[in-house]
């Protein structure tokens, strides 16, 4: 089973990899990790990203391997998991940011691979 992850760029990365890192360990998949620019000039930041996961995957014995696109950011990952043959989509969120709600919204209406949103940080863990 291989899932894809989109990561929006190394803070995302650093507040998102452990958990789903951890997502990918419990289902027993590998983990594509996507990240999309639009210049030549995002390279470095894409690859911080991609980075954070490859060591999260080394530590917790997951395969992850790192992907880095030029592009439509939608189209990238729509022909990326399908490519692949994913299982599942995951993305993160902001709460209240429009523009993650629109990509996943995109993405959800041209892929049939099921597409989860997580919050940017993982879910909150309730400590009443």
């Amino acid at each position: 089973m291989r899932i894809l992850y989109t990561t929006a760029g190394p803070v995302a990365a650093r507040e998102n990899a452990a958990y789903v890192v951890n997502i990918a360990k419990r289902l027993g998949a590998e983990l594509t990790v996507l990240h999309v620019i639009d210049e030549e000039d995002e390279q470095e930041r894409g690859n911080k990203a991609l980075n954070v996961f490859l060591e999260c995957g080394k530590k917790t014995r997951v395969q992850v391997t790192g992907i880095l696109q030029t592009g439509d950011i939608i189209s990238q990952i729509v022909k990326l998991a399908e490519k692949e043959s994913s299982a599942m989509i995951i993305m993160g969120a902001s709460r209240g940011m429009l523009l993650n709600e629109w990509l996943s919204s995109y993405v959800k209406q041209k892929t049939t691979v099921p597409v989860l949103v997580i919050p940017i940080g993982g879910p909150q863990k309730n400590h009443a």
